[in-house]
């Protein structure tokens, strides 16, 4: 099985700009690890017969999860999908939380990837997001994950905060290249519905960054990550060369991979399905035999479309001869008769048989897809 995915929905605080499903009680986790054993028992059909290559625990904040519960999660994925002896196993984790001993424990239960969610080194920017960490906490989990013996380590920044000068957002790459981190995931600001952010903005609390200035930033991340030797391999990922993501990979190369907890997704090529987003009905649900999820079939038209939305996210493109022995001729024409325009502006380009975006069209992404995909 190529992957799997596990949401842990746990927070100490609700950061302003964050939609996903989360809560900040954390009095239920024991019965959420009891419910999470459970669902791998109740899905074991649905793994293939070869071990589980890649496991990450995104949340939320996973690493508030203590060793026990991390122990037991990996002891019964062993159990019911097996993992592969070099399966890459990734945690999310908040600066916070990564002392030295937790860090030791994370090390001995074979993670050996670690995301830390710094986001920022101003403390300003920190307080503005309502961060449970301070700017000092975010170097310092670096390097002591470092010390600890994790030597694959991301790093989750920010660009376009309301107010981050292109001076400031310079000093935070500068800082980042200071560390022992080879992996670096920077994604612009963007306000989503129901959002402190989104209602900050509709208030006039808050005043979004001109787009010129995010493009700015957007050019100087590119600038300072390939003098520092990072590939950009997507749209908001950098790495350094043999320290790409591979669980990430998965879902932008079209493999499927499952999703247990709530709200987590899951890819079965022609199925796509998500777990309820709610912790309770979650475990409530288990404990009932009821089902936890909702699901829907993809046509030919979803596949293919599902096919561009992830491929194009990359360096590698979308394969053409893969669009004809899928999708037919017609497909293959069609796609580069829409892409023309693209190319023309250098937002595309197509190389031999692989046609993908370019960085500047990477700033338009997601309309150069929409128009790329089609209808039913």
């Amino acid at each position: 099985m190529a992957g799997i995915y596990i949401h842990v929905p746990f927070c100490r605080k609700a950061c302003h700009y964050c939609d996903f499903y989360f809560t900040v009680s954390l009095k239920y986790i024991d019965d959420y690890v009891e419910a999470l054993l459970a669902e791998f028992l109740i899905r074991k059909k649905e793994g293939e017969n070869t071990p589980v290559k890649t496991i990450y625990l995104g949340g939320g904040t996973p690493s508030v999860l203590e060793k026990d519960h991390l122990s037991r999660i990996l002891d019964q994925i062993s159990g019911v999908f097996g993992i592969d002896d070099g399966a890459e196993l990734t945690i999310e984790a908040n600066p916070d939380d990564l002392e030295r001993p937790y860090l030791i424990d994370l090390r001995e239960l074979g993670f050996r990837r670690l995301s830390i969610g710094v986001q920022s080194f101003h403390q300003s920017d920190l307080e503005l997001m309502n961060r449970s960490h301070s700017a000092e906490q975010s170097s310092r989990s670096i390097l002591q994950a470092k010390e600890a013996g994790i030597d694959n380590i991301n790093m989750d920044l920010i660009y376009g905060l309301p107010g981050l000068s292109q001076k400031g957002w310079e000093k935070n790459l500068k800082t980042t290249m200071e560390l022992p981190v080879n992996h670096i995931s920077a994604y612009h600001l963007t306000y989503e519905p129901r959002t402190v952010f989104h209602h900050w903005r509709k208030k006039g609390r808050l005043t979004e960054l001109p787009e010129d200035t995010s493009i700015e930033q957007y050019m100087l991340l590119r600038e300072i990550t390939a003098v520092h030797g990072f590939e950009h391999y997507e749209i908001s990922n950098f790495a350094l060369p043999g320290f790409r993501s591979e669980h990430n990979s998965t879902y932008w190369s079209g493999q499927a991979y499952l999703g247990f907890g709530p709200s987590a997704h899951s890819f079965m090529g022609n199925e796509r399905r998500w777990n309820v987003a709610s912790l309770g009905k979650y475990i409530q649900n288990i404990k009932d035999g009821s089902p936890m999820h909702e699901s829907e079939q993809l046509s030919i038209a979803d596949q293919y479309n599902e096919t561009l939305i992830t491929s194009l996210r990359t360096d590698r493109g979308v394969d053409l001869q893969i669009i004809r022995e899928r999708y037919g001729e017609d497909a293959k024409q069609d796609l580069l008769e829409r892409a023309t325009v693209y190319i023309q502006r250098e937002e595309m380009k197509r190389e031999e048989d692989i046609l993908k975006m370019t960085p500047e069209g990477w700033l338009r992404s997601d309309l150069i897809i929409s128009n790329l995909m089609i209808d039913e």
